[in-house]
């Protein structure tokens, strides 16, 4: 009876002993199983990482290129411009110069006419003051008779266009007294050049030293010493 039992225990214990075993080797087989099935898919998976790594450094590289691309086109382009931008403004600066250069020119210029024209007026005037001093009544007068017969010389070749005027008074501004010949003179070449008998106005400056200035209407013939030396003086001014 003892035997039996022992047999029955042992070959219990026998057959759970395999049956552990089967189950642990089943479980141990599974267990691999899903190990190699995660392992596997952590190649899978580390694969797409690294591909998806490639891809972004890639693509890193590319966004990077084309940001040192488009950087080297922007410094080109603002080298470019500021290329412009000096030529422009050395340019402007040319026209500047050359427009100071031009003012100083004309203000030099306008200058000089100022200070010529001041020249004239003074040798002018120191002309004149020096003809009286030198000049004697008599010498005067006679210098007086020559500027009338000038005058009226000079009226003798002007067109009678020239005359048209709607008035018959004329103003004669005269260093001397008129004589009556010189008068008559005078009337007769007016007559002749307006069609109409003048009737004179006569006006003694002794200022004018010499000669006469005949007003009419808006039309002024001067005749008088001042305005001839003052036509001589730029011919001595150039010599």
């Amino acid at each position: 009876m003892l035997v039996n039992l022992l047999i029955i225990q042992t070959i219990t214990f026998i057959g759970i002993f395999f049956l552990l075993r089967f189950l642990f080797s089943r479980h141990l087989n599974a267990a691999l199983a899903r190990l190699n099935t995660l392992h596997e898919e952590n190649l899978i998976k580390e694969q797409q990482l690294t591909d998806e790594l490639k891809r972004a450094k890639e693509e890193g590289d590319a966004e990077i290129k084309r940001a040192k691309d488009e950087a080297g086109l922007i410094i080109e382009e603002a080298g470019n411009e500021g290329v412009r931008l000096r030529a422009n403004m050395e340019e402007q600066a040319k026209i500047q110069v050359t427009k100071i250069i031009a003012d100083g020119n004309n203000e030099a210029e306008r200058f000089k006419e100022k200070c010529m024209k001041e020249t004239d007026a003074h040798s002018l005037d120191l002309a004149m003051k020096l003809v009286e001093q030198l000049l004697s009544e008599k010498d005067k007068e006679s210098l007086q008779q020559e500027f009338i017969s000038e005058i009226i010389s000079e009226i003798a070749k002007l067109s009678k266009d020239q005359f048209s005027i709607a008035s018959d008074r004329v103003k004669v501004n005269s260093s001397h007294p008129l004589r009556k010949d010189q008068r008559e003179n005078l009337q007769r070449v007016l007559k002749e050049k307006t069609g109409t008998e003048m009737i004179f106005e006569e006006v003694l400056s002794k200022d004018l030293i010499g000669g006469l200035i005949v007003e009419i209407g808006g039309l002024i013939i001067d005749g008088t010493l001042k305005n001839k030396l003052q036509r001589i003086l730029p011919y001595f001014r150039k010599k």
